[in-house]
Parts: structure tokens; C-alpha cells; sequence
């Protein structure tokens, strides 16, 4: 279930949870969830998280105001929303599934909902959604943790692997970008991109060393886990460096 009510004293809270993993992703204020009947000529006003006086919504109007953001987020698909506007219900009737991490991809110009627990503590135990024929953890075992697509972030709702070198993650409470003490916007990197000399080479030269390095048994024997995610790239200063030292020395060619 996406989302669950607890009591903390008199107080109901409720909780919007990871579709997969179960992590709390935010808390849910009463008037998110909250319509009027659609009969009803009358006009409510209801105080949001922020206190500020909103005017309630029948179940369609509110349907029809968060859709577009939940498709960008990659939290619903066309099909999903027309269904959403027959049916006046979203699968979890006014809140689509959910996933306990989004980012910005820097390169793709998109926002990707995922679990991220499924790359980060690949050893846990989660809720096991199947999609496919597959739980989103087998799904994510079949790709590499860095390629030449990118690094593994963690999977979507539909079993899909999420991938990104340059990032900027959302805050899942405010729905704002990440933000250091003075305020600017924090920009991520993963995999050989944490390194600047890398991170520096244009597309095709990433490429080439993310082949060789990835397809060298000598550097997989010698740096194992390391060459997955293409952190070994760290242990050069430069591609010169790189190649001499670390690929040649392996027995193998850029």
C-alpha cells in the first residue's frame, strides 16, 4: 500500500510509502487527500501544509491538477492518466504508486522516480513488487553498476533501471532540489564521473575506457568491484596515467 495512517497521540499522520522498499517518502496533510462531493454547488476552503487557505476540489478537479506532475516524475503514463480520468481514482485513489528517491539527470533533462534502496542496500528485504515476470531487484541484478549509459541509481515502478552520471536529487518533503549552507543547488556525480580527469573526456573517449577497462580480465581480477562501477578511474591522475599504468599494465589495450 502506498500510503498508511499512524497515530501519534490524538493525532492522525499519514505516510506516503516506497511502492517497492516500503521507506517513508513524505508525509501526506490532510488536504492533499481531501474532496467534496461533485454535486455539491457549494464552496469549501481547507488550510494546507503551508496554512494558507485553499479551495477544496471534487475527486476529478484534483485528478485533473496533480497529473501532469506526477507523468513528468515518471509516476504515471498516459494510459494510466486517461484511465485516472474515466474512473475519477488513481491506484491509491487520489495518489498514484510512489518511489523513495528522485533526481534530476543532468544530461536527459528529466526527473526520475526510483527506489534507490535497491542499489544502495541490495541485501534488504523489500515488499518484492513483480513487473514482468521479475521483482525489481532481479530486474536490476541483469544491468552493470557503470557503463556506457551510466551509473545504476535504482529501478522504477516498472522494473526499469535508472542510470545517471550527473544528478541533482529532490528533496521527497518539499519537492526541492538538494541545497548546501549557502543556499546553491548541489550537483552530484557517480561512477567514473567523480573524477574530474574522466568526467572531462567527451563522449567517445568515456566510452572507450569504460570497454576496455570493463572488458580487461586482468583489471577485473586485480580491482574486481571497483571496475563495475568504474571508480577505478580514481586511482589515475590522468588518461595517460590511466592507460599506461593501470590498462597496459593489466595486459590489455585502450
Amino acid at each position: 500500500m502506498v500510503m498508511r495512517a499512524i497515530f501519534s497521540g490524538s493525532t492522525q499522520i499519514f505516510e506516503e510509502v516506497c511502492e517497492h522498499c516500503g521507506e517513508k517518502v513524505r508525509d501526506i496533510h490532510v488536504s492533499e487527500i481531501t474532496t467534496k462531493a461533485p454535486n455539491d454547488p457549494r464552496s469549501f476552503t481547507i488550510r494546507d501544509a503551508r496554512n494558507t487557505a485553499i479551495t477544496m476540489k471534487t475527486k476529478l478537479q484534483k485528478i485533473v491538477e496533480v497529473t501532469e506532475s506526477y507523468k513528468r516524475r515518471g509516476l504515471l503514463d498516459d494510459a494510466e492518466a486517461a484511465d485516472a480520468f474515466t474512473n475519477q481514482k488513481l491506484k491509491y485513489g487520489l495518489r498514484p504508486e510512489a518511489m523513495c528517491s528522485e533526481s534530476i539527470d543532468l544530461d536527459a533533462g528529466v526527473t526520475q522516480s526510483f527506489c534507490y534502496r535497491v542499489e544502495a542496500t541490495p541485501n534488504a528485504t523489500f515488499t518484492s513488487k513483480v513487473v514482468g515476470g521479475r521483482t525489481l531487484s532481479a530486474s536490476l541484478a541483469r544491468f552493470e553498476k557503470s557503463d556506457i549509459t551510466g551509473s545504476r541509481m535504482g529501478v522504477d515502478r516498472k522494473g526499469n533501471v535508472i542510470k545517471m552520471n550527473r544528478f541533482k536529487n529532490v528533496n521527497m518533503q518539499t519537492g526541492e532540489t538538494e541545497k548546501d549552507s549557502s543556499g546553491a543547488e548541489i550537483e552530484r556525480k557517480k561512477g567514473g564521473f567523480e573524477t574530474s580527469w574522466f568526467a572531462a573526456l567527451n563522449a567517445r573517449d568515456r566510452e572507450r575506457v569504460i570497454r576496455a577497462t570493463q572488458g580487461c580480465r586482468g583489471m577485473i581480477t586485480t580491482y574486481g568491484d571497483e571496475v563495475k562501477t568504474m571508480k577505478v578511474v580514481t586511482r589515475a591522475r590522468n588518461l595517460a596515467d590511466f592507460d599506461r599504468n593501470f590498462i597496459q599494465a593489466n595486459g590489455c589495450r585502450l
